[in-house]
């Protein structure tokens, strides 16, 4: 009987993406297994597009009738190994529930006692740390980062195209993307609405079409820079990965937008100041990130008593000359028909 592996993930879409290449190195070192991955409701479409699973379990919030049944489906699955990239005590009791003979998960889960096997995590969440659990299990090493995993699905490519003609965005006309937020915990890694509307101006006049995307609306940039158009909070994940997908480049903070862009191949300028680009940087080797070099930067920390001087000292002017030069170089190596602008750190 084919061997059946369940996957617990984290909820942010970063730390999605992360375990990525470790789902690839799971269906290669186990190419007869049945995977299912137990995932958020909100990010059930992004791991079911990237064909790497052959069933997607929605984990809702709370305990509930939904949670019970899905405990129930878990355990009639009968899967022989669990793999747990949370760390929750949620997921390390589902796993108990399933019955997996192997549940493997990190030093530091909570109940970390119901699970057999125990790997070590170093914080923050990471495709490294992902990738010991996959050695935990026995399996090996094919895939060490995410490039082009993710993948658009017709529909979303079909209703992201409908919502970029209504704003007036032509299908030949060349795109740059925003993507100016984090979560409600995370605002400490956000840049300023005045860059963004800054950088979007020089864009303008450029001739290029200015999108910001995200969950949550930007409007206040979008009212610095009229041009902007916002399909912010508007868009599905799957619309994202699709609009991502054909943009010339994306200006993004660290942030799990910024993994998707990187994960579907579109070019990443990204803007980091308290979290470690080297740790959780854009995967691929067509990407500039970018630090206003201060000296108690990266800290990794959820606050800030230096005003965040970090992000706020990032300069419009950086990040425009980092586009410009991106820009150039792509449209260089689509002449010569090579391949686009590796990493720089400025």
């Amino acid at each position: 009987m084919p061997m059946r592996i369940t996957c617990f993930h984290l909820n942010q879409i970063g730390d999605l993406t992360f375990s990525l290449p470790a789902l690839k190195c799971l269906r290669d070192s186990f190419p007869d297994a049945t995977i299912t991955s137990v995932v958020r409701p909100g990010v059930s479409e992004l791991v079911d597009g990237t064909g790497l699973v052959d069933k997607v379990l929605a984990r809702g919030g709370g305990l509930d009738a939904a949670k019970i049944g899905l405990a129930r489906e878990l355990a009639a699955d009968r899967p022989d190994l669990a793999v747990l990239f949370s760390q929750s005590a949620e997921c390390s009791l589902l796993a108990y529930l399933s019955r997996a003979q192997r549940r493997v998960g990190f030093v530091g889960t909570t109940l970390g006692f119901l699970l057999t096997d125990r790997t070590p995590f170093q914080h923050p969440p990471s495709t490294a740390n992902n990738l010991r659990l996959v050695q935990a299990c026995g399996g090996r090493i094919t895939r060490t980062d995410y490039v082009g995993l993710l993948r658009s699905a017709p529909r979303h490519i079909e209703s992201v195209s409908a919502k970029l003609i209504s704003s007036g965005v032509s299908a030949d006309d060349r795109i740059v993307a925003f993507s100016p937020g984090t979560s409600g915990r995370r605002r400490i890694k956000e840049w300023t609405d005045e860059g963004f509307a800054e950088v979007a101006r020089h864009l303008l006049k450029r001739g290029l079409r200015v999108v910001v995307v995200g969950l949550v609306p930007a409007s206040r940039i979008c009212g610095l820079c009229p041009g902007i158009v916002d399909l912010s909070g508007v868009t599905s994940l799957g619309e994202v990965v699709a609009l991502l997908s054909r943009c010339e480049a994306l200006v993004a903070v660290d942030s799990g937008i910024l993994h998707l862009a990187a994960a579907a191949g579109t070019r990443v300028v990204g803007l980091y100041g308290p979290s470690n680009p080297k740790v959780t940087g854009p995967q691929g080797d067509n990407h500039i990130v970018l630090t206003s070099g201060t000296d108690c930067s990266p800290c990794d920390l959820a606050g800030c008593k230096y005003e965040r001087r970090c992000m706020t000292e990032l300069s419009p002017e950086v990040v425009i000359a980092a586009l410009d030069r991106m820009l150039a170089h792509r449209a260089r190596a689509h002449r010569r028909g090579e391949n686009d602008v590796t990493t720089e750190s400025w």
